[in-house]
């Protein structure tokens, strides 16, 4: 069995949030996945015009695959991130900002 190897990306989004708080907005949706497009992990973040952050897990997107399930032919859409940027999204989730 062979492991195969993390990758952490963002793609920019338009639209509303999940939660609300943005309506016409923009933001990032941040995965950690395989290099075969499986993602493990994800959150969305944007930032409002009033400079706080927000960050809100995507759990419905746990074990989704970018190419096979949602139709990308590759991962060319996504922005490759260092694992430190993903992580401070993570802890954004965890310890949201007062």
């Amino acid at each position: 069995m062979t492991l195969e190897k993390k990758i952490y990306t963002k793609e920019y989004w338009t639209g509303n949030s999940r939660d609300g708080n943005l309506v016409d907005g923009d933001g990032y949706h941040y995965y950690k996945m395989d290099e075969s497009g499986l993602i493990t992990e994800a959150y969305e973040f944007y930032e409002l015009d009033d400079g706080r952050k927000v960050v809100s897990s995507l759990p419905e997107m746990a074990n989704v695959n970018w190419i096979k399930d949602l139709g990308f032919e590759d991962l060319e859409a996504l922005e490759q991130v260092e694992v430190s940027e993903f992580e401070n999204i993570r802890y954004l989730n965890l310890n949201p900002p007062h």
